[in-house]
């Protein structure tokens, strides 16, 4: 398994890259769930049903720009997190200048009038961990139905926190 580690806005993002999805929902009856855990001590921070198709979005602010940067997620099949794309609107260290060579994946550098967008195409991903940052940074989490969480209303600075979403592979009989 290869790792990955994007540092953006103080926060630490290590996602074990796999390869693409298998194609397919879930079975009947069984529903995934996004569950985000304080790494250390095994105590889910937020759990909430997901469904393949929805999107969320951790957004923040740049530690060294002081700038916004968002990064959106999505569920894919048959229950993995994929990353769908980045967005801000300066560059500042540890954020992308141009296209990447991801894996078997290239993202897409786009520049626009707002900033730039960099698209990685349902990249799918293992495990996703986040360092809970500095009040500074503003951690948002906007997941699927509206819901925002902010990471320090959940967990405490330093904390390292994981991504999973539940139900999917290798969950099933």
């Amino acid at each position: 398994m290869r790792r990955r580690v994007l540092r953006a806005g103080g926060a630490v993002l290590a996602a074990g890259l796999v390869g693409a999805a298998a194609a397919g929902a879930p079975p009947a009856g069984r529903r995934l769930r996004l569950v985000i855990t304080d790494a250390e001590r095994g105590r889910v921070v937020v759990s909430q049903p997901v469904a393949v198709g929805e999107h969320l979005t951790l957004r923040y602010t740049h530690s060294v720009s002081k700038r916004p940067v968002e990064e959106e997620f999505s569920i894919a099949a048959p229950g993995r997190l994929a990353m769908e794309e980045m967005r801000f609107d300066t560059f500042g260290a540890n954020l992308p200048v141009g296209p990447e060579h991801i894996g078997a994946t290239t993202t897409t550098f786009l520049r626009g009038k707002d900033g730039y967008r960099v698209l990685h195409h349902g990249r799918v991903l293992g495990e996703v961990q986040l360092m809970v940052n500095s009040r500074r940074s503003g951690q948002v989490l906007l997941l699927p139905g509206g819901r925002r969480v902010r990471l320090l209303d959940v967990a405490e600075y330093g904390t390292r926190l994981k991504w999973s979403v539940e139900g999917g592979p290798g969950a099933w009989p």
